[in-house]
């Protein structure tokens, strides 16, 4: 292989390593209009999830069923002290008869340090664009304020029940 090649190659790995982020399936995008199309798509379905919708214990006055990405559901698993960039939690919100009305997620943007301040954070009240988002956001304070005190900023039991 000649130098040309080898660099050629060496530099097509260092740019796919800086990609998943942005590129990952199991990544949602982090600007408001693409993550509720991606929440629309029910992309983040095939994740590991709570077994039912139940009742927040926290500050999402509703039921609400959470769901992990693979990566951060394998961190929580490794008991690591911080999650991987790119790990995410979406949370349902429902309506008392337990119809879908809306989201909460959570997206690590760090690669490390800086706790709930490290994570986009974004929380819509409806399934449409146009519907009431509360957060969208790096470090949004009110967001912060509760998850500092998770596992780097995850406050869901582990493993799911």
């Amino acid at each position: 292989m000649t130098r040309f090649h080898c660099r050629a190659a060496l530099l097509s790995l260092l740019f796919a390593a800086a990609a998943p982020l942005a590129q990952a399936s199991d990544t949602p995008p982090t600007e408001g209009a693409a993550l509720l199309k991606w929440l629309q798509s029910g992309a983040y379905k095939a994740w590991p999830k709570e077994s039912a919708a139940h009742r927040s214990m926290g500050e999402h006055k509703t039921l609400v069923q959470t769901y992990l990405s693979p990566a951060v559901d394998a961190s929580l698993s490794a008991k690591a002290k911080e999650h991987p960039r790119g790990s995410a939690a979406v949370k349902e919100l429902m309506d008392p008869a337990g119809k879908l009305s809306g989201w909460a997620v959570a997206v690590k943007t760090a690669e490390q340090g800086d706790g709930a301040k490290g994570w986009y954070w974004y929380e819509i009240f409806g399934t449409t664009s146009g519907s009431s988002v509360l957060a969208n956001g790096q470090a949004v304070p009110l967001c912060v304020s509760c998850h500092a005190k998770g596992r780097d900023a995850v406050l869901s039991e582990h493993p799911l029940e």
